[in-house]
Order: C-alpha cells, then sequence, then structure tokens
C-alpha cells in the first residue's frame, strides 16, 4: 500500500512539474520565489545573501516528507539486496535469466512495498527550483531600468517589502547577480569546488544500492562525474544560484546524515556485509545446482520437495497398471 501511495505522488508530482513548466511557470514558481526573496531581505537586515540562505533552509524542509520517503525506500532495497543477488546467481545462465530475473525483481519490490520511483522524489523537485531560481535572482535584483520597471508586476501587492526593491546583490565581497568566473578571488573558484564537493557527499549518501556488478560500475562513474560537471558548470552560474546549491547540498548531507545514522558517508548506512552478500551469492548458486529438480513455471522457479517427487512417482506407477488391468480384463 506504501508503496502504490509513493508511486501515486510521484506520477502526480512529476505531472504538476511538468504542467507548471510549460504553462505557467512565471506564475506558480518564478512570481512566489521573487515576492520570498524580497520579503526575506526585507527581513534579514537587507542582505540578499542571507535571503537566498534562508530560502535554501525552508526548501529543504519542506522537503523533509519526500527525502524520509528516499530513506525508507533504499533501506527496503538494501534490506532486499542479499536475495537479489540470490536470484541473479540463480538465474545466470538460464535461457531466459533476464525475463525471469525482472519478473522476480519487482515480485520482490511488490512484496516488501519498494518503490524505485520513491528515490528520486528530491532530485525531481530540485530541478524546477534551480532554473527558477536562476531566473527570480536577475528579476529580483535588475541590471537594467527595464527590469526595474518590470519588478513591479512580479511583486504582490501584499507584499511589505514592495517599497524595498530592488535590492542590493552584494555578500560579502562578492555580486550574487554575476558570473561565479567574476567573482573576485578566492570565491571565483571556491565556490565551483565546494559545489563539486558537496554535491558528491550529497549523492554518496543517498545513493541507491548496488544489485549487480554493472549497475555499482555505473553509480561509482556517475558518483564522480556528476560532481565533476558541476563544478564546471557552475562557473558559468550566477553566485547566488550557486550558493543556493552549496547550502542546499550541505543541508541535504546532514538531513539524511540524522535520518540514516553517522555511518551514511562510509557507504554503512544501507549496505550489506561482505559476509552476508557472499553467503547470498552461494546460496544462490546452490539453488541454482538443484533447479534439476524443480521446473520454471510462468518465470518463477519451483524445487519440488521430497514428497512431491514421491506423489510424481506413484502417479507415474499407477498410470502404468492401468493398461496392464485393461489387457487383463480383454483376456
Amino acid at each position: 500500500m506504501s508503496a502504490f501511495f509513493s508511486r501515486r505522488m510521484m506520477i502526480i508530482l512529476g505531472v504538476a512539474v511538468i504542467a507548471i513548466s510549460i504553462f505557467k511557470f512565471d506564475l506558480f514558481v518564478i512570481g512566489p520565489m521573487v515576492n520570498s526573496l524580497v520579503l526575506l531581505d526585507k527581513i534579514l537586515f537587507s542582505n540578499f545573501g542571507l535571503a537566498i540562505i534562508f530560502f535554501t533552509v525552508t526548501v529543504r524542509l519542506l522537503m523533509i516528507p519526500l527525502t524520509i520517503m528516499q530513506t525508507r525506500n533504499m533501506r527496503k532495497m538494501s534490506a532486499l539486496q542479499p536475495r537479489m543477488k540470490a536470484m541473479q546467481a540463480r538465474y545466470k545462465d538460464h535461457p531466459d535469466g533476464r525475463r525471469i530475473q525482472s519478473a522476480e525483481t519487482m515480485k520482490m519490490y511488490k512484496s516488501a512495498g519498494v518503490s524505485p520511483i520513491g528515490c528520486l522524489g528530491p532530485m525531481v523537485l530540485q530541478m524546477p527550483i534551480w532554473f527558477g531560481l536562476y531566473r527570480a535572482i536577475f528579476r529580483a535584483v535588475p541590471a537594467t531600468p527595464e527590469g526595474t520597471a518590470n519588478l513591479s508586476t512580479v511583486i504582490y501587492g501584499w507584499n511589505p517589502a514592495a517599497s524595498d526593491v530592488p535590492l542590493g546583490s552584494m555578500f560579502i565581497g562578492m555580486d550574487l547577480v554575476d558570473l561565479v568566473q567574476n567573482a573576485p578571488a578566492p570565491f571565483n573558484f571556491a565556490l565551483p569546488i565546494l559545489v563539486g564537493a558537496s554535491m558528491w557527499a550529497q549523492q554518496k549518501i543517498s545513493a541507491m544500492p548496488s544489485m549487480d556488478e554493472r549497475s555499482a560500475q555505473t553509480n561509482q562513474m556517475m558518483l564522480w562525474l556528476m560532481p565533476i560537471m558541476f563544478g564546471f558548470f557552475t562557473f558559468q552560474f550566477p553566485a547566488g544560484l550557486a550558493v543556493y546549491i552549496l547550502f542546499s547540498n550541505l543541508i541535504g548531507v546532514a538531513i539524511t546524515a540524522v535520518i540514516s545514522g553517522p555511518g551514511a558517508l562510509l557507504g554503512t548506512r544501507f549496505g550489506t556485509s561482505a559476509a552476508t552478500a557472499a553467503a547470498a551469492v552461494e546460496a544462490g548458486v546452490a539453488e541454482a545446482a538443484d533447479e534439476d529438480k524443480g521446473e520454471i513455471i510462468d518465470g518463477t522457479a519451483t524445487v519440488l520437495g521430497e514428497d512431491s517427487r514421491r506423489s510424481n512417482r506413484q502417479r507415474a506407477r499407477s498410470a502404468r497398471r492401468k493398461p496392464r488391468r485393461r489387457r487383463n480384463r480383454r483376456r
């Protein structure tokens, strides 16, 4: 039931994000962001940098239910990992092994209440926030007189900070509207490094458990590739967006560490021990060796027990006796 609701929730969330992105992105995303930043700037002593940081904290706190759902799904998937490895070893050499493995995997997920889609919730929600904040920063701190005039069309009439626009964009010596590569040293190279390092930590602590060697290699490659790419992309980001991504990653790591335990970054949070995994694989190989005693029915292995084999032999003997009785009656 929980897997059904999490899948349904993610489908609704995905459709809503796509619809908002296509039709009403300015109305439902950029407008609220600009007004939130303007209001926070007024509350936080006209400091646009603190407004972005407080906005980041608020967004991450609102995403805690999705983070908890993601963590629970990953725990369940990790608990299934020994069974998955045993199942893969069992059907490794079977001619229809891939189809059987897919069917068995979905059956395990369903019985355990696991929703793989539920592991992507925070990531799906972060993308429109990044795009929206990118545009909201330029709207809240316009660089031209035309932008300042257009800002009045975005600010809500009830916003008490409406008269305080345009906002100041300086924060600890760097312009939050300007690109990171134009920021003064050491921010021009420190921000990309910090964004990449925090993204690595965020991916490390929230990585989905690998079910086979191929997926493990892919996950390991993405663990390093994405942070390096984002580190280079950060040079072309406004400094305000880089500050948001940095603090969003740090807060996400802290929240996940609190939920999952202190061993999260060391890989001991969800993973199974080497002895457990090896025992699971050996069990799967042993079951594969015994498959000649069973049969495959509808993609599921059925190992016949001693009672089943005995009953089959009895039916075969009775079937051989019937023709003999018929021949005796004819005589």
